[in-house]
């Protein structure tokens, strides 16, 4: 098992600044069948207190989605499949537009060398005929798809990664022959590699891969938004001086836009994806939630990784509302739990989610209500 040395001192200033307030606070909801009471906000009016109700919300993981937190039609929970497949996916220049990440169930966002990011596609009541470009895994996506008890499947990775991977508990599917995995001829390698989510889940049925019980959410998601702000319509994260996201509100999703230090062009774009049929649409989400954490360098890949593991600052943002936080967490196996300054839970309203792992190092993030 790969010992991550660089968590030891996270733990330990943990333990000791938080002991006292996870005492006072409830525990986030996680694994099997999490559940929230009904949530009451006090408001003062006038010297007066008047209490307002939230409507409860209750997971349950064989009926609703551990991505969005919505619950499914009975013709989708009833044959769902028995395992998470989490898709590593291209953001190079070369790679846009992609294919399919409008079918992910979620999308997590992750720097990697160059200033660059990649793509975690997450399948599970979703599927995508035409994925891509997938790519090579990196040191941080195990700790994004263990929870979920998920297949990381990628087209390869730095020699040695994959085995340790592996070790951390991780199931993962290299490149594999067409039909479940394709070259198109309208990209070059590597920017070209496509995949089928339905063959790659007969491949592994074939190649016995472990089945994983309905996984729970990798955070809780609820109905009590009563402590947020508004005024996040426009909402811009940069991971580094190459690459900066910009969201912006439209009717009640965001849609998103890039700018690029790699194009000649400098400016913001609309990043779309693109069809089989060559159709092209803009990418859009419903919530965007952002974790940062330090950035440190993989002792195996000399690749540099977000630490995901420990205490760091999380900052939601739902349909121009937003609120700020703090994000914990005691290994990678676990969910993350969210906190407001009060150390009250915060809830990610059940819906479409991005999900951005932001380097807290040099990575910036901003918003706007225009």
């Amino acid at each position: 098992m790969i010992k991550y040395r660089y968590i030891l001192l996270a733990f330990v200033m943990l333990s000791c600044s938080t002991s006292e307030a996870n005492q006072e606070t409830s525990s986030i909801e996680n694994a099997d069948d999490v559940t929230t009471t009904t949530q009451i906000a006090k408001e003062e009016t006038n010297n007066s207190s008047t209490t307002s109700i939230v409507e409860q919300y209750i997971f349950d993981n064989e009926k609703m989605s551990p991505f969005t937190g919505l619950e499914l039609p009975p013709e989708l929970w009833l044959k769902r499949p028995r395992r998470v497949l989490a898709f590593k996916i291209d953001n190079n220049l070369n790679a846009r537009p992609q294919s399919g990440l409008e079918d992910a169930d979620s999308v997590h966002e992750i720097l990697v060398e160059g200033g660059m990011t990649r793509f975690l596609a997450f399948f599970y009541d979703k599927t995508s005929d035409y994925l891509g470009p997938i790519r090579s895994a990196r040191p941080t996506d195990p700790t994004l798809v263990r929870p979920y008890g998920g297949i990381l499947v990628v087209s390869g990775a730095t020699p040695g990664l994959v085995p340790q991977i592996r070790e951390l508990g991780v199931a993962v599917l290299e490149e594999q022959p067409a039909p479940a995995m394709f070259r198109i001829t309208s990209r070059s390698a590597p920017h070209n590699l496509y995949g089928d989510t339905e063959l790659i889940r007969e491949l592994v049925d074939e190649k016995g891969f472990p089945f994983n019980p309905p996984p729970g959410p990798l955070y809780s998601f609820g109905k009590n938004q009563n402590n947020w702000n508004s005024g996040s319509n426009r909402v811009t994260i940069e991971y580094s001086d190459f690459t900066t996201i910009i969201w912006k509100l439209d009717g009640t999703k965001y849609s998103r836009f890039i700018i690029d230090g790699y194009s000649s062009l400098k400016e913001a774009v609309a990043h779309n994806i693109i069809t089989r049929d060559e159709t092209t649409q803009i990418l859009q989400t419903e919530t965007i939630v952002v974790i940062q954490g330090p950035i440190y360098i993989d002792e195996a890949t000399t690749l540099p990784s977000v630490l995901t593991v420990g205490v760091g600052p999380v900052y939601i943002f739902n349909n121009g509302n937003y609120i700020e936080g703090t994000w914990r967490r005691n290994d990678i196996s676990d969910p993350f739990e969210f906190y407001d300054e009060e150390q009250n839970a915060i809830y990610v309203p059940p819906s479409r989610q991005w999900l951005h792992i932001l380097p807290l190092d040099n990575g910036k993030i901003d918003w706007s209500s225009s």
